[in-house]
């Protein structure tokens, strides 16, 4: 989308913040279901004795309507070695296009070997599979010429019911959304927002000094 001096995405002139919320709701869930958005790959953030990581990860899911976000990884991976001691995950997604950045965080779920990480699991590609078939798990010291990947695993040599080994490594990480914050760039003057949530429900909206 290509947008004029005075324009943004959701129209001309002064945005009303309850239109701002929703359709940064409905950026996320374009990301999640769109390969295409700037918004399906997200940075997550999170923190360990006071040490702040951040990791580019696919938007797999985003529910609007209960305020939940979706990501999958591998269960043996330092990621969700940090996420066990927190159970609290940070994202960010922007898009260049529109100018536009959101922020969000909140408590998390973990979902390993249950029904909605099944489903999930049912809906990952065969292509998609390999890493979580690998023997070593993520983060493991390789030499220079190694991608860690067995012949079969580099050549895609194996059938959908031998990924299902890869399963037991699957982990559905859902998290809770209970702030979000919008910023917005302009040559005119930026704009930011931010929204809080309890129980799934908006409970408060404010402008903020860029």
């Amino acid at each position: 989308m290509s947008l004029l001096q005075n324009e943004h995405p959701w129209g001309t002139g002064i945005p009303h913040i309850d239109d701002i919320e929703k359709i940064c709701w409905q950026m996320l869930h374009e990301g999640a279901t769109n390969r295409k958005s700037a918004m399906h790959q997200a940075v997550i953030g999170t923190s360990v004795d006071s040490i702040a990581y951040m990791r580019t990860v696919v938007l797999r899911r985003v529910d609007i309507d209960t305020r939940k976000i979706y990501l999958h990884t591998d269960k043996r991976s330092k990621k969700m070695q940090d996420l066990e001691q927190t159970m609290h995950m940070s994202w960010l997604v922007y898009d260049q296009s529109l100018r536009t950045q959101i922020r969000c965080s909140g408590a998390i779920i973990i979902h390993h070997m249950d029904d909605l990480c099944k489903e999930q699991w049912d809906h990952t590609g065969h292509h998609s599979r390999r890493y979580y078939m690998t023997d070593q798990p993520p983060s493991t010291e390789l030499d220079q010429t190694s991608t860690g990947l067995n012949e079969a695993l580099t050549a895609f040599d194996y059938t959908l019911e031998e990924s299902e080994a890869g399963f037991q490594h699957f982990v559905v990480v859902e998290t809770i959304i209970d702030w979000m914050e919008w910023y917005y760039t302009h040559s005119k003057g930026n704009r930011r927002a931010r929204f809080t949530y309890n129980e799934n429900d908006l409970s408060g909206s404010s402008w903020l000094m860029p």
